[in-house]
């Protein structure tokens, strides 16, 4: 197996980002250089690897497009940021086969303001064939939202969510439509902690009707796994908190577990989430298929449009 390698841009962009900062000059190009040299290190372990790409910033980043390729004879993938001149998409898309699509992640940008400031357009003249399929394959990043999968003919994606939701103790579950679980809409994400904090949520699994829980508990027992049970410990209660205690005893944070599941395993969790994405990848159309623009996104420009 060969891995599809970022080049951790991202990373540094928000922690210079931080400080109203821009990676550039010296710092940049060492970081180029290092990761140039670790590609080449590893070029037998990689697959894929992606440009250092300064979000927002597409002049800096073609800039280094073009040294990696100049200086160090590498071909990394191009990528393109929401807000940036739609040009730059369009030299990417005429001179490249694979290219990557920043989103969500950069800059707070939430779903619908990506699909209708950047989505449409992007795809339009990624899909500019009489068949309206994709010319180049696109690389999605933080792009692991079901609406956006099933919307945009990406190649492929990626994001850390799926890790996130398994540790705040979520879960991600397709709804259902009579006997079967669906994928063509956005699945519910349930809180299943058992932890005191996670209970009060109202999306908390013991807070949802109960054809709703019936429906998640088929499906985690679907996918061979349990559901677990916990309870919290009762223990005196702290007078430093409250002098005059409505009674004696309290309900602490300390879990214990009677049963071990899903609600107190993470890595199940983890385990569960990454299972949704991967059913979730069988049912979307084999790639490349065709795409079909919104009437009402029709007359949207980005900047750089004729």
């Amino acid at each position: 197996m060969k891995m599809f390698l970022d080049s951790g841009a991202f990373s540094i962009w928000k922690e210079f980002d931080k400080s109203g900062r821009v990676l550039e000059g010296e710092a940049l190009w060492s970081y180029v250089d290092a990761y140039a040299k670790y590609i080449k290190s590893n070029i037998k372990l990689i697959d894929v690897y992606v440009n250092v790409d300064i979000p927002f910033r597409p002049d800096i980043t073609l800039e280094v497009q073009k040294y990696m390729e100049k200086k160090h004879k590498l071909r990394p993938i191009p990528v393109f940021h929401p807000g940036e001149p739609i040009n730059y998409l369009k030299n990417y898309v005429n001179k490249y086969d694979y290219i990557g699509m920043g989103g969500i992640g950069a800059g707070n940008i939430s779903k619908q303001a990506w699909m209708t400031g950047t989505g449409e357009r992007a795809f339009e003249i990624i899909c500019d064939t009489p068949k309206k399929t994709p010319k180049v394959k696109v690389h999605g990043f933080a792009m692991t939202s079901p609406a956006l999968m099933m919307r945009y003919p990406f190649f492929s994606v990626d994001s850390s969510s799926w890790m996130q939701f398994g540790k705040y103790g979520l879960l991600i579950v397709p709804k259902k439509k009579g006997k079967n679980f669906v994928y063509n809409e956005s699945p519910h994400i349930v809180v299943v902690s058992q932890r005191k904090k996670a209970r009060k949520d109202a999306d908390h699994f013991n807070n949802l009707p109960k054809i709703q829980q019936n429906h998640i508990l088929e499906y985690v027992k679907m996918k061979g796994y349990k559901f677990g049970k916990s309870d919290l410990e009762i223990v005196p209660h702290d007078r430093t908190k409250c002098e005059i205690p409505i009674s004696d005893t309290e309900v602490s944070e300390n879990e214990i577990i009677i049963e071990k599941g899903v609600t107190n395993y993470g890595p199940w969790r983890d385990e569960l989430n990454m299972m949704f994405y991967l059913d979730l990848a069988k049912h979307l159309p084999k790639w490349p298929w065709s795409w079909k623009p919104k009437d009402k996104f029709s007359s949207f420009r980005l900047e750089g449009d004729n």
